[in-house]
């Protein structure tokens, strides 16, 4: 049977793992020993370059939070002279007689 409207849906179970022994100082450690381990093969080599790429993005997404209160800083700083900068080139254009001409020739 068709049901309409909005009453209650089923929810979809959802998956909720979580590790007993998890120490994520440990895997970073374990991570950065392997990165500088040198097998000689070429299976691994891609790995450990897979796993730099990841631990170097990671680290760019969890660094320095003043660096990104800085990078948000100059983007809104940025925004504000952007606006500034169009309300003011409107403002112009809007008040030049040329404009308000324009727009009597076509009331007319």
């Amino acid at each position: 049977m068709l049901k309409l409207g909005f009453g209650d849906r089923t929810k979809p179970k959802v998956f909720d793992y979580k590790p007993r022994y998890y120490d994520p100082a440990k895997e970073e450690m374990q991570e950065r020993i392997n990165k500088y381990k040198d097998s000689g093969n070429r299976v691994t080599d891609e790995e450990n370059l897979k796993n730099r790429i990841r631990s170097g993005l990671r680290m760019k997404h969890y660094g320095d939070p003043s660096s990104r209160a800085k990078a948000v800083r100059q983007s809104n700083l940025r925004l504000v002279y952007i606006i500034a900068v169009l309300t003011l080139a409107v403002y112009i254009i809007m008040s030049s007689n040329k404009i308000t001409g324009l727009l009597e020739a076509f009331t007319k």
